[in-house]
């Protein structure tokens, strides 16, 4: 779908006067490649498409990659938007770029510049500051409008200038992009709110913004009837951390839904809470969810604790039940060798879920722990975590839980 986070900073720089474009490099080169490379650029954590997609361009797309080139080169500024997955080829087309051209700025954004930043202890790697102007950790609207209106300064990284409220931050509307190119046809992605307030110690998304704040719901359903009439949008697929962090909020937003559309659909992550009423999950279903991607990473309690989940298994199987009552689809995501998870934990962990396969509908993501820097959890996994993944794999295949292969260890380097 199209880059959501790219999205948003297009639209508050042209809500503030600044014209801007966005170039996607990513589905342009993947629309060009072969039926073969497209099927191993959807390998999760593909290292050597990682490191070798720049020169792969450049090979099999000589025109195309310098025509691209050449528009870039007409801008005076060029923002990046950085992943694991792409710093590498980035890297690459940001020095080309400076050789072609040496008064222009870069910029380097992104979720892995918020990795970098804890990384390094916000001093950043050569290699980065030797061809960023200007960097930026989290939140970007406000330091990349700053940067843009004053200029240069001594100052080259910016981190987590947030916005106070999303009041009147204006939605995506992608100027420039053909929607209907992408790969997933219909959908658009959507955000409801920036943060959580949940703070897991192991996840990386609690690294992306310091304050969870939510957007009114007049402009969310501004932002769907906008995509409905101008995309013939059908799904709306919403990136939350957690769509659930304010259920005043939410059942707002599933009455507004009910009242202007009936329901569209829609899907979100939503974290186990005992405090949601059987009320709320049938407005959720009413409003048009089909899928519900719920992270309870762990049947122990004991491991629970130790990754600060706040909540229990009981309060599990509680909330598995209601999701069923109100006929709501959902999977779950499994970490396993948690640090500190002992075999006897990774035993009852396995349990629980085999023994409630009747109230969970999928098994939507399974990995050994992975370490992110900046957050609180032990850099070392447990010795025997690939060992755990297959045994669990190999548990809910002969049970009969539904599952999805392409996520089974998803965040193993490959």
């Amino acid at each position: 779908m199209p880059p959501l986070g790219i999205g948003y900073l297009q639209a508050f720089l042209t809500n503030n006067s600044v014209k801007c474009s966005i170039l996607d490099l990513n589905n342009i080169f993947y629309n060009l490649a072969s039926s073969e490379l497209k099927k191993y650029w959807l390998i999760s954590c593909n290292t050597f498409l990682e490191k070798n997609i720049f020169s792969l361009m450049q090979k099999n797309h000589p025109e195309e990659f310098k025509s691209l080139v050449d528009k870039m080169l007409e801008y005076e500024i060029i923002g990046f938007s950085c992943f694991k997955s792409n710093i590498h080829s980035t890297l690459k087309l940001a020095r080309l770029l400076k050789s072609r051209n040496k008064t222009i700025r870069i910029i380097f954004g992104g979720p892995e510049m918020a990795r970098e930043y804890f990384k390094t202890s916000g001093k950043f790697t050569k290699g980065i500051l030797g061809l960023a102007d200007f960097i930026v950790a989290g939140e970007g609207e406000k330091s990349l409008l700053n940067y843009i209106q004053k200029g240069p300064s001594k100052n080259r990284i910016a981190s987590f200038c947030e916005t106070g409220n999303l009041d009147k931050l204006p939605f995506p509307v992608y100027r420039g992009l053909d929607i209907n190119s992408y790969p997933r046809k219909n959908s658009i992605s959507i955000l409801s709110s920036r943060g959580c307030v949940r703070k897991c110690k192991f996840c990386s998304e609690a690294l992306l913004y310091k304050k969870f704040r939510v957007r009114p719901v007049k402009n969310l359903i501004e932002e769907i009837m906008y995509h409905k009439s101008k995309n013939k949008t059908e799904y709306f697929v919403f990136h939350d951390s957690l769509i659930n962090g304010n259920l005043k909020k939410l059942e707002e937003l599933c009455d507004k839904i009910i009242e202007k559309f009936g329901s569209i659909k829609w899907e979100a992550q939503i974290a186990i809470r005992n405090d949601m009423s059987g009320r709320l999950f049938k407005k959720i279903k009413k409003s048009g969810c089909y899928n519900l991607f719920t992270g309870l990473e762990s049947g122990c309690d004991k491991t629970l604790k130790n990754m600060n989940k706040g909540f229990t298994t009981k309060d599990a199987v509680g909330f598995f039940k209601k999701l069923n009552d109100a006929g709501l689809f959902f999977g779950i995501s499994v970490i396993v060798g948690y640090p500190g998870e002992t075999e006897s934990d990774f035993k009852e962990s396995l349990d629980f879920i085999i023994s409630n396969k009747s109230i969970i509908p999928k098994i939507e993501q399974v990995n050994p722990f992975t370490y992110y820097n900046g957050t609180g959890a032990d850099k070392n996994p447990d010795k025997d975590s690939l060992k755990r993944l297959d045994v669990f794999i190999k548990a809910i295949k002969s049970h009969g839980l539904k599952h999805t292969n392409a996520f089974l260890g998803n965040l193993i380097e490959k």
